[in-house]
């Protein structure tokens, strides 16, 4: 039985870097499927004014950074009249969008 040989830094590096680009984009697939992550999935707001604030709220999925609004738009999609966050992280450079319905459940 032979041992396995251990393998040099430069291949251990990009092992690890492999890694983590891999694991990047599996947060990135995990976030899409969260509430805001598709219009089929959007947050319930009662205000227009949250939106942004909810948004920068959210970390990266990639990194875990703050993230900055972009672009606040409205939109209809299918039937649904949705408010969409596009959100940049200055960190790692993602870019995604975050999906809002607004006049969701209001207090009696």
């Amino acid at each position: 039985m032979t041992a396995k040989k251990k393998p040099s830094a430069r291949a251990a590096r990009r092992e690890a870097e492999r890694a983590a680009v891999k694991f990047a984009r599996d947060r990135e697939r995990l976030a899409a499927l969260e509430a805001g992550g598709a219009p089929e999935r959007p947050i319930d707001l009662a205000s227009a004014s949250e939106v942004e604030i909810t948004a920068r709220s959210m970390p990266c999925p990639r990194c875990g950074g703050e993230v900055r609004v972009d672009e606040h738009l409205a939109e209809t999609i299918g039937a649904q009249r949705l408010r969409i966050a596009k959100v940049f992280c200055p960190g790692c450079g993602a870019r995604r969008s975050v999906y809002f319905r607004l006049g969701g459940l209001l207090p009696n």
